[in-house]
């Protein structure tokens, strides 16, 4: 179990690195493509910052997949060196996966979009749209992943097992 637990605070401190430093270094279309309609029509003249900054930006969404990655690895094969079953498999790779979820609405949704209006400051262009204060701006989205969740978890468990034999 602690070892689930660190890698939901290593992928939750990923995550908000990742959501930090990203805007400056990504195309806008790109970026804008996870905000609703208003802000994406406001931005749609933004420019994209220099190719030496996208191409930075890329390799760093590449590192920070490849350790996503490795921490839902890194459950895995804790959970094979402890001889754990597919439930229990399952039930890390859900709190890895749930617990993820409530750090992502809560604190990069909820705090850093909506409240403290972080992304601003990269697209002053936006200011005066709605949608900042839209607290379900990413429901369905969200919605999508939390259903799919489940089934996610049995085939990552299917395969940490399939692999472990």
């Amino acid at each position: 179990m602690m070892p689930t637990l660190a890698v939901l605070a290593y992928v939750c401190a990923l995550s908000l690195l990742f959501v930090l430093v990203i805007p400056p270094l990504a195309p806008t279309k790109l970026f804008m493509r996870f905000l609703p309609q208003d802000i994406r029509d406001a931005a749609k003249d933004h420019p994209d910052p220099p190719k030496e900054r996208r191409i930075l930006g890329y390799l760093l969404t590449a590192v920070f997949a490849v350790a996503f990655v490795g921490g839902i690895v890194l459950i895995g094969a804790d959970a094979l060196r402890h001889s754990c079953g597919f439930r229990q498999i399952f039930g890390r790779y859900m709190l890895l996966l749930y617990g993820y979820k409530v750090f992502d609405i809560l604190v990069q949704d909820q705090y850093l979009v909506i409240k403290k209006k972080y992304f601003l400051r990269f697209f002053p262009e936006t200011r005066d749209c709605k949608s900042w204060d839209d607290r379900s701006f990413n429901k369905s989205n969200q919605l999508k992943r939390l259903i799919a969740f489940p089934f996610v978890c049995a085939l990552m468990a299917w395969i940490t097992l399939w692999i472990g034999r």
